[in-house]
């Protein structure tokens, strides 16, 4: 009985020893796992493998946490996500951190540079500053290049302010879901006459090439050509002739990038060949673009003997159809840090391109170069919104670069990157001038103070001009809207036309009726610059409003920032809620000057109840 007993019991003990030996060995194989996809920069399918380890017991280790936020970090609309991992690993950093073992209790001091990344992308520039500095502070004195890296960061976020208080006008245009998916779409390259159009999309397991074909106004159902290329998924556009007959593609493994081509004939293109080793070297080469004439290819490299990483190369065709030896465009465009993804416009006078250097506000941001006979002008930074804190490539000119093609995120993308063309807008009224000319016009005594403490009075009307009804007497109730605005935009879109509209004809009908706009941001970014953003947002109203014929002293436009929040920009657990955040991106409106027993207004603004902050 006792051998029965002891047997068992060692059974139980030796079952638990194995249960024990394989749940940390499980928790090893998927740290391994997740260093190898890291490694490969694979972040989707190392961030699965590293919160296997994270909710095991590692929710407050300093490597898990600095891996996690690097993976949030890498992938498109998770940068928020990072933030709070990269603060855990920043609190406990090492100059001896080891990171290849599950068993380091530290996080690299490189996770204050991280984090510092991670508030520029999100446009919380002082705290990037704050962390960067933090950065520079317990760098080793040898360590100069990461110190010239860390500064050039600051001076990103000091140029980023400068950008976004004073921004560029583009129209933004998604070219619809018939090109752009729920997943990645990018390297859009169009010839020059219009008619081909070639962009990379994500598919499950690889990235495909396609192809479209313009019909009328209207472009064709995208037709995957990846086999034809006989591609394995590790080729990418880079460029297109001008005729639409040669693409251009680079080859990527894990060693070496290098560029090819592929011609259309008899309705397909072509396998894709190497370019040749005139072009081609043993490092890596990562884009290729033609002239309209096809005699010059602009490609990058960092081979030996250029300026920084990436650089820029120029090299010519000759008659008997060889490329001559490349040369670096030189130091007028070509940074200490890398360059990419340089096109040249079809008169051959402008360079659009990437660069991490220049003038920067972080990350890659779009440049332009000049061309003449004396050489290169220097980058000229393309500018906010165009230009972001965070990495920006490709940018495809058509037009001498009057219109272009680039891959982003905004809010009305379907998921992730989209395909758009962009156009500058003219505007003919300028937001000063609607600001000096509703200042100078209008009795200050008449307008709504925008000082907090009156805010909810009603909107007074000129003494002098009492609000005497125009029409016949007839009693009606008005519902006024409020409108929201897209993520970071100021534009109005077609829906916030149509409520918009329904007030202009209001105006128009009653004459004495003044109206004032308040609009309002969320609560992501700076508040500074959200004061900025609501101000451009009621201007960006008021300016088309007038625009349609009402007197612009009877327009009062004030920004009030990221205030009054009537919906919730956090979950209780401090999360971002994105869906609650768009009720706070608003405007609202104000009429005053009006006969009260004639008229009503109603203000109407929705917010879903698991959203609400207060009933509105």
């Amino acid at each position: 009985m006792k051998r029965t007993i002891l047997l068992l019991t060692s059974l139980v003990l030796l079952s638990l020893l194995t249960y024990s030996q394989k749940k940390e060995i499980s928790i090893k194989e998927y740290f391994t796992d997740a260093e190898f996809f890291f490694a490969a920069e694979a972040y989707v399918d190392a961030l699965q493998d590293y919160m296997e380890v994270y909710n095991r017991g590692y929710q407050q280790n300093p490597n898990i946490n600095y891996h996690i936020g690097l993976c949030y970090l890498n992938i498109p609309e998770q940068h928020a996500k990072s933030i709070d991992y990269l603060k855990i690993a920043a609190q406990t950093t090492s100059i001896r951190y080891v990171g290849s073992t599950l068993n380091e209790s530290h996080a690299p001091i490189d996770a204050f540079l991280y984090l510092g990344n991670a508030y520029r992308v999100l446009y919380q520039l002082d705290n990037a500053i704050t962390a960067y500095n933090e950065y520079l502070g317990i760098l080793p004195d040898a360590a100069k290049e990461e110190r010239k890296f860390a500064l050039k960061q600051i001076e990103a976020c000091n140029i980023a302010k400068e950008y976004i208080n004073d921004p560029v006008s583009v129209k933004f245009t998604n070219l619809g879901n018939l090109i752009n998916t729920n997943n990645i779409n990018r390297n859009c390259v169009i010839s020059g006459d219009g008619s081909t159009m070639v962009f990379m999309t994500k598919l499950p397991f690889y990235e495909g090439i396609f192809m479209s074909k313009r019909r009328g106004n209207n472009w064709s159902r995208p037709e995957n050509i990846t086999p034809q290329l006989q591609s394995d998924g590790d080729q990418m556009v880079t460029g297109i002739s001008y005729d639409g007959s040669t693409l251009l593609l680079v080859k990527q493994d894990e060693f070496d990038s290098d560029v090819y081509l592929s011609t259309y004939e008899d309705g397909k293109w072509k396998k894709s060949k190497d370019i040749g080793k005139v072009i081609n070297s043993r490092y890596w080469e990562s884009h290729a673009s033609l002239s309209k004439d096809g005699k010059t290819l602009y490609f990058t490299s960092n081979r030996p003997g250029g300026i920084g990483g990436m650089d820029i190369y120029v090299s010519k065709l000759s008659a008997v159809g060889t490329w001559s030896d490349p040369e670096n465009i030189g130091g007028q465009i070509n940074t200490i840090y890398n360059e990419d993804t340089p096109f040249i416009t079809e008169d051959d006078t402008k360079l659009y391109f990437s660069s991490q250097g220049n003038s920067n506000m972080g990350g890659y941001d779009f440049f332009v170069s000049g061309k003449s006979d004396s050489g290169w002008t220097g980058a000229e930074n393309l500018r906010y919104p165009l230009s972001t804190t965070d990495n920006d490539l490709f940018f495809y000119p058509l037009q001498n670069g009057e219109i272009g093609y680039v891959s982003k995120i905004l809010d009305d993308s379907y998921g992730s990157f989209d395909i758009y063309a962009i156009e500058y807008v003219d505007e003919t009224v300028t937001e000063e001038a609607i600001t000096a000319e509703v200042e100078d016009e209008v009795d200050e005594e008449s307008i709504l103070q925008e000082d907090e403490s009156v805010e909810e009075t009603e909107f007074i009307a000129d003494e002098e001009k009492p609000g005497q009804l125009t029409d016949e007497p007839q009693s009606v109730q008005v519902e006024v809207k409020a409108v929201l605005f897209g993520f970071d935009r100021y534009s109005l879109n077609d829906e916030a036309k149509v409520e918009v509209d329904k007030l202009i004809e209001l105006l128009k009908k009653e004459g004495k009726i003044t109206i004032q706009i308040l609009a309002y941001t969320d609560a992501l970014g700076p508040a500074e610059y959200n004061l900025a953003l609501s101000e451009r947002r009621a201007k960006a109203i008021a300016e088309y409003i007038i625009s349609k014929g009402i007197d612009r002293a009877r327009v009062k436009a004030v920004g009030k920032g990221e205030v009054d929040f009537i919906a919730l920009n956090t979950n209780p657990d401090g999360s971002d809620n994105p869906e609650g955040r768009k009720y706070n991106r608003r405007a609202e409106f104000k009429l005053a000057g009006f006969d009260k027993n004639r008229i009503e207004i109603r203000e109407k603004l929705i917010v879903p109840e698991a959203f609400r902050v207060f009933e509105k």
